[in-house]
């Protein structure tokens, strides 16, 4: 697991700094609005397309082998990311960059349903996004100071493939998968295809689709807010990661404390509709917010309440014992749906951007669409009481 987790800081260090790297790349590559937008939406889509495939098809293979395969095909085009000087050429290394990665991730389900006992399960969920939350405080902290610190952007992006090809030489000899301690039940077989359970278990619709509208906000928001604070407010790119890293340091509590707290007091539910009351007035506020402290504080909420949802979300289809391969489909679907609707946010903001002249405009749009956490939070039933049926 810690190198998955390794892995795993990779996918978020690149997937995570586009916003601080957006403005390095408009004076570099000469990079438009909208060309920004399609390269936030390019790394959604990559996300959105794979995640059932690859959950469907790809885990019916050896996973330590189709572990090695996708991190190699990560470590390639992230080193190739980093050689192009044509915009086009960057967007679509991206994109492939981001379909490995979500592939590979459906591997780790099938890690952590191998080695971890079920009551576990909620736990380590947790440290899963915890850790995926370092990763994004890394990428928007870090980032910048990297960039000092070397010269050079590319350099940053050329250290993060030797990182993966480094992941992928241990992975060969510590990675292993154990069917004996929760081996597959007799009746996976009779299943059929595992993308069955979605019509089987519709509530799986209402579980993925409650951070839709979060996922539209935050694309939009992780794209063009640091563009957005430094034209208005004069922030330099320093100031703005920092600012920016206040939110994956609140994911970092949010997602480590959400899966024991839920399993302490044995209720789901709660870590979905509450941050779906605050959020829209979070990021509604960070559109007008001037003082870089309250802004600093508005990120950690945010970020706090955001990464308090998918470990919960995660967890409820292992609640709800599912196959193995049915349970990467469940996921599956929550990471096509998200990568989807947080493609469309930033397009959308762009296209808004590029003909009003007004990146507020577009931000303020988005703003409260994650009451979707709140709607679907109470519309689907609770898992998390082991006594109960639903």
């Amino acid at each position: 697991m810690g190198v998955l987790w390794g892995m795993d800081l990779a996918n978020v260090f690149v997937f995570q700094s586009l916003g601080v790297l957006l403005p390095l790349w408009e004076e570099e590559l000469g990079v438009t609005t909208f060309q920004a937008g399609l390269l936030g939406s390019a790394g959604f889509l990559g996300f959105g397309l794979m995640a059932l495939p690859a959950s469907i098809w790809l885990t019916k293979y050896n996973s330590k082998l189709m572990v090695l395969l996708l991190a190699g095909g990560m470590a390639v085009t992230v080193f190739l990311q980093g050689i192009t000087s044509v915009v086009n050429l960057l967007i679509l290394g991206r994109f492939l960059f981001l379909m490995c990665s979500v592939s590979r991730i459906q591997m780790q389900v099938l890690f952590i349903q191998q080695w971890f006992q079920p009551r576990l399960y909620a736990t380590i969920n947790s440290l899963d996004f915890g850790n995926r939350s370092i990763g994004q405080t890394l990428a928007l902290m870090v980032t910048p100071l990297l960039i000092t610190l070397f010269g050079s952007w590319r350099l940053v992006y050329w250290g993060v493939a030797v990182w993966l090809f480094i992941l992928i030489v241990i992975w060969v000899f510590v990675g292993k998968e154990n069917k004996t301690l929760n081996p597959a039940p007799d009746d996976e077989i009779e299943i059929g295809s595992p993308i069955k359970v979605l019509q089987r278990h519709k509530v799986l619709w209402l579980v993925s689709g409650a951070q839709v509208g979060l996922a539209f906000t935050f694309g939009a928001f992780a794209t063009f807010y640091p563009i957005y604070v430094i034209d208005k407010l004069g922030f330099s790119l320093s100031t703005v990661g920092i600012l920016f890293g206040f939110m994956p340091i609140g994911s970092i509590v949010g997602s480590i404390s959400a899966g024991p707290l839920s399993q302490l007091i044995r209720k789901r539910k709660p870590f979905i509709w509450i941050p779906g009351i605050f959020l829209p007035i979070i990021y509604f506020a960070l559109v007008y917010a001037t003082s870089e402290i309250f802004i600093a504080l508005l990120f950690f909420a945010s970020g706090y309440l955001a990464m308090s949802v998918p470990p919960i979300v995660s967890t409820i289809p292992f609640d709800m014992k599912l196959s193995p391969r049915e349970i990467t489909v469940a996921l599956g679907l929550n990471r096509t749906l998200f990568p989807f609707a947080a493609a469309i946010g930033p397009f959308l903001v762009g296209i808004i951007g590029e003909s009003s002249g007004s990146l507020a405009l577009g931000l303020v749009v988005t703003s409260p669409l994650s009451v979707t956490l709140l709607v679907c939070g109470i519309l689907i039933p609770e898992t998390g009481n082991p006594d109960r049926t639903e």
